[in-house]
């Protein structure tokens, strides 16, 4: 490798780093700032409960199965996996949102091994998984070197499952350009996917699928932020609203053309 080849490469990891690092502080300060209160698998988010029930459904067998959860956060789709019988390995870069996952784990009786580390940088070995779960966290990462990582620990025939949020919904861009106002709770590295990113994906999968998954239920989630989202009468109207609005979602998305600007994309890559 020349001199300029070896100083792009280091470059290139100490912004990886640095990211990583910000990523950490950020998230930190966000779960710095929940109630224990709601560790609890019942009071998960209706949107977050049914992304994680299609996760689980297009990774079956999980019984016995070693499976990596990137990007755990507060823990829930660990302890799902867990409860489902798999063996689970959660990591997360923020050390408040392992601490909240390890309460949540304790309270749901699930055994899970916790982690500090960054989807980029895995410190397993070659194939140590069976399955790879990821909700929400891939698009914080650099794509191309967490993917890379992803596809080396999982074992030949093995499945990863990525849920992101698109760059192209409309509603989803409106509400993160109001994020302030709206008390969106985010990190400043992150990027909503775009199609052209599943690139990575290819180059290391030898079969990606993906479909949108909603399209109107977005605008629920931004009224639960401007009318506070632990104001229980609110709450309890855009849950029940949910019901209503995911079933147009799911004929909406039929029309052709309309599962490229869903508000989110779920990814089913086999190795």
């Amino acid at each position: 490798m020349s001199g300029t080849s070896k100083s792009g490469a280091a470059n290139r990891m100490s912004e990886v780093a640095a990211r990583i690092h910000k990523e950490a502080e950020e998230n930190d300060a966000i779960y710095g700032r929940r109630s224990l209160e709601i560790l609890d698998l019942s009071k998960m988010h209706y949107g977050h409960a049914h992304m994680l029930e299609w996760a689980l459904q297009n990774l079956p067998n999980l019984k016995g199965s070693r499976v990596l959860d990137i990007g755990i956060g507060e823990g829930q789709s660990s302890a799902l996996l867990a409860r489902a019988g798999a063996h689970v390995t959660g990591i997360d870069v923020s050390v408040k949102g392992l601490e909240r996952a390890q309460e949540l784990a304790k309270r749901c009786g699930a055994k899970i091994d916790f982690k500090l580390m960054a989807g980029e940088e895995l410190r397993f070995e070659d194939a140590s998984f069976d399955a790879v779960l990821c909700i929400s966290a891939y698009h914080h990462m650099d794509l191309e070197k967490a993917t890379r990582e992803i596809a080396r620990v999982l074992r030949p025939g093995g499945r990863a499952v990525l849920i992101e949020p698109l760059a192209t919904n409309p509603l989803a861009w409106i509400y993160r350009q109001f994020g302030k106002i709206l008390a969106r709770e985010a990190t400043s590295e992150e990027m909503p996917l775009r199609f052209r990113d599943l690139k990575f994906l290819r180059q290391h999968f030898h079969k990606v699928n993906w479909q949108g998954m909603f399209f109107l239920s977005v605008g629920l989630f931004g009224l639960e932020r401007i009318w506070n989202n632990e104001i229980p009468l609110v709450k309890s109207f855009t849950k029940s609203m949910f019901r209503w609005v995911f079933t147009v979602d799911k004929l909406l998305l039929k029309i052709p053309g309309l599962q490229s600007i869903a508000w989110k994309i779920g990814i089913v890559a086999d190795r």
